[in-house]
């Protein structure tokens, strides 16, 4: 009789436990997509226009050799920070303010040569490929 009475005992948890299981599943699947929902912008949305970069500051200028990072105040490009890509090296760098900057990254065989000047107080990079 006590051992019928176990047996009853755990299988009535095992099946609140299944039922349990199956809400929390529906439940979480519901959530889920009510966060989807909420976060999908509206039908015809257009994300406002991002402001453009006060003058002097310095912007990323990306490359497949690496990134260079650099600003220009009047006319003058000043090099922040270079980063190679994967597989390449700074083989060469004018990081001195001036007119322009120059920078080389290498690789395997690859090279490729950035040339930094200021179009007023915006750099832009000149990129050759070799």
């Amino acid at each position: 009789m006590r051992r019928g009475r176990w047996v009853l005992a755990i299988g009535a948890w095992m099946i609140c436990a299944a039922a349990l299981s199956a809400l929390g599943v529906d439940g979480t699947r519901a959530a889920r997509a009510a966060l989807m929902k909420a976060t999908r912008p509206a039908p015809g949305y257009t994300a406002p226009a991002s402001p453009p970069p006060s003058p002097g500051t310095p912007q990323v200028l990306r490359t497949p050799g690496g990134n260079v990072v650099a600003g220009c105040t009047g006319g003058q490009v000043r090099v922040e920070y270079l980063r190679p890509a994967d597989g390449f090296h700074i083989e060469n760098a004018d990081r001195a303010p001036g007119p322009q900057s120059r920078v080389t990254f290498k690789a395997d065989g690859r090279e490729v040569r950035v040339l930094v000047q200021c179009a007023g107080d915006t750099p832009q990079a000149e990129v050759t490929v070799g």
